[in-house]
């Protein structure tokens, strides 16, 4: 691929991912969401067509990873038919049959365009540097991006800080490659300066912990891997020594650190934190062309490079080694500071601290998560409560108010949702992608025992774009391990493309190997027989995604209808989404609160019993009949038992508590005046 050809194949890839970012953004919103997924599905039915009809033959590298996460996405859709939650299992069939799309259309770009992965970790990189400078900008123009910020932490576009945090992670060693390879051209060099050093300073100033240690994890693997290590550690300390001062000063104001701060308090530190960015970005663009320009002239010989080497490995060394030794000499020694370490990890009550203290910490809410997707996972430990089911399961096992939609953990929240079955499944497809990256790569345990069939080709461009690729896989997983990225669109398909991309490719040709031009194989019967059954396959998918989507729209809109006094509108447009999607919670409140407002109150109390009986464990239709027991039919008694009933499905329900002390006094009223 000539160099033209292959720019506009990374622009198009990271156009492609910054798009599905945007428009899905956080992936809570049903119908910018589906939008989102419907151009994945898309794209990924493109892509395996056109491997399918012009691609060369031969094996399907990937086949295990992908039929892995077919049975993933197999159990996720037969779960509707167990969900304690059937409206939330819908949603998240849709998004796994999406990313199954995606991750199928990365596995034939691999066979498309092998010997191409420098075009798809530049796009990937690309792809992660428009993100994370726009959640960067967000506070640079607070009014124009992020007026609506609920905390410190900057989240855009994503509104998660950690997902924002994860697609820095994600790019960072496709970073380090682009600015250690010993090829491509300089300007491309230079400016991987400046985006090592915006991926790190977003992952330091989002304080995430999680997508801290994936980069870590990540960069250690490539340090150890690869043979680009001067090189790449001259890029990630320019990285660090540009990003560090940035994020220090950032961590240490409230506006990035504490929640619920009003705009002037955004507003008024976002023109000093602009200046520093454009510092970070002007230095290390210097820093960049410097480097270029020194090693277009020198080259440092052998001697020093070994040297290099070994001090950087000692220093590496003696980093742990001396912390080891700071802690074994503290007052509470090394085993005392483990423990209480690991007391803090598994604490259901110990919260981190704000500012740059937190990223020395280990205090979160997740272990208080994980305990109850465990609680949850052992009420049906082989089917699991339903896809997208936590939410509502963990009701009954928490032991405070908190409220979470999700486990901070893929592994919790599978075995949570989908049992011992998701579960096997997930760790079939992770299983099967290690072995696919270890074989594109040429990196892993194989080796150890068992020498390679042939000698592993040297380390190339192509190679080392695999190994960047692959890695960046990795950051994701590793983070995802302990968050819920999974559920961000922008981020997870990106993370695909790399993983599904490397799976795709296959090993990098050996040095000496030269491809014949492939003639285009022409598209014949069985060929244009699996490209249909692909079309068919791509509509079902997109099929499942929308079909939600009126339903909750028209629901969404009946309540506007209500807001402006149209009760008649109202109902007529919610009896439209109950029809749409029997399956929607929303659209028999939107029903109930019709009636409500047109005064059939009877009307909406036998359509707030049919919701309670549709889900048995939701205590919300048990409150709202509470409330309609009490403040419109006047039945103390009545409204008694259903906040009860609430509460014996949410025991820490403040507003089911409130409805039963308002009730009981009630009801002592008129037990003293009767």
């Amino acid at each position: 691929m000539s160099r033209s050809r292959s720019a506009t194949a990374s622009l198009a890839v990271a156009a492609a991912l910054a798009a599905v970012a945007f428009i899905a953004r956080g992936g809570n919103i049903v119908d910018r969401t589906a939008l989102a997924e419907l151009a994945l599905i898309a794209a990924g039915a493109a892509l395996v067509c056109a491997a399918v009809a012009v691609g060369p033959r031969g094996p399907l590298r990937g086949g295990p990873a992908l039929a892995a996460f077919g049975a993933l996405a197999l159990v996720t859709l037969l779960s509707e038919s167990w969900s304690i939650a059937p409206d939330a299992t819908q949603l998240e069939a849709g998004r796994t049959l999406a990313y199954l799309a995606t991750f199928a259309g990365a596995i034939a770009l691999g066979r498309l365009q092998r010997g191409e992965a420098a075009a798809v970790a530049r796009g990937v990189l690309l792809a992660a540097v428009a993100v994370c400078g726009y959640g960067l900008a967000a506070r640079v123009w607070p009014a124009s991006f992020d007026e609506l910020a609920f905390t410190g932490r900057i989240g855009q576009p994503f509104d998660y800080w950690n997902a924002l945090a994860g697609m820095g992670a994600l790019g960072l060693v496709p970073a380090l490659w682009l600015g250690a390879r010993r090829t491509g051209s300089a300007l491309a060099t230079a400016l991987a300066f400046p985006a090592t050093g915006m991926l790190l300073a977003t992952v330091l100033i989002t304080q995430s912990r999680g997508a801290l240690l994936a980069a870590a994890v990540a960069v250690a693997i490539w340090l150890v891997a690869v043979p680009l290590r001067l090189r790449s550690l001259v890029v990630l300390a320019a990285g660090v020594a540009g990003a560090a001062p940035v994020s220090a000063w950032a961590v240490s104001q409230d506006a990035f650190t504490l929640g619920l701060q009003d705009l002037s308090a955004r507003e008024a530190v976002a023109g000093e934190f602009g200046l520093l960015l454009a510092a970070l970005v002007a230095g290390l663009t210097a820093a960049g062309a410097v480097y270029v320009a020194v090693g277009a002239r020198w080259q440092p010989p052998e001697g020093l490079r070994v040297r290099a080497g070994a001090a950087a490995i000692a220093v590496a060394i003696a980093i742990p080694l001396a912390g080891l030794g700071a802690v074994a000499a503290s007052e509470r020694g090394l085993t005392g500071t483990v423990s209480d370490r690991w007391s803090e990890l598994t604490s259901d009550t110990a919260a981190p601290p704000t500012g740059g203290g937190r990223i020395g910490s280990v205090a979160s809410e997740r272990a208080s998560y994980w305990r109850q997707a465990l609680d949850v996972f052992a009420e049906d430990r082989l089917a699991g409560q339903g896809a997208g089911a936590f939410e509502l399961a963990r009701l009954a096992h928490r032991t405070d108010g908190g409220v979470a939609r999700r486990a901070h953990g893929f592994g919790p929240q599978t075995l949570a949702d989908l049992g011992l079955l998701g579960g096997a499944a997930a760790l079939a497809l992770l299983i099967a992608w290690l072995v696919a990256a270890s074989r594109a790569t040429g990196i892993g345990p194989r080796r150890w025992w068992r020498p390679p069939a042939a000698p592993l080709p040297p380390w190339s461009d192509e190679r080392t774009a695999l190994t960047a690729l692959a890695l960046a896989a990795v950051a994701y997983g590793v983070q995802g391990a302990a968050d819920w990225t999974w559920f961000v669109p922008g981020l997870t398909a990106s993370a695909l493309l790399a993983a599904g991309f490397v799976a795709g490719h296959g090993p990098p040709r050996r040095t000496g190997v030269v491809a014949e031009p492939a003639a285009i194989p022409v598209a014949g019967g069985p060929r244009l027989a699996l490209c249909a059954a692909t079309v068919a396959v791509a509509a079902l998918f997109a099929w499942t995604v929308w079909q939600p989507v009126p339903a909750a729209r028209d629901a969404d809109d009946a309540f506007g209808l209500l807001a402006d006094g149209d009760a008649t509108g109202a109902l007529a447009l919610a009896a439209d989404a109950r029809r749409a999607d029997p399956d929607s919670p929303e659209a028999l409140y939107a029903i109930a609160a019709a009636y409500r407002a047109l005064d059939r109150d009877r009307s909406a109390l036998a359509t707030l019993r049919i919701a309670a009986a549709e889900r048995p464990r939701d205590p919300e239709p048990w409150r709202q009949i509470a409330a309609l027991e009490l403040e419109e039919l006047g039945r103390p008694a009545a409204a008694l038992t259903a906040a009860q009933e609430a509460l014996a499905r949410d025991p820490y329900s403040r507003v089911a508590a409130e409805l039963r002390d308002r009730a009981a006094a009630a009801a002592a009223a008129a037990a003293a005046s009767g």
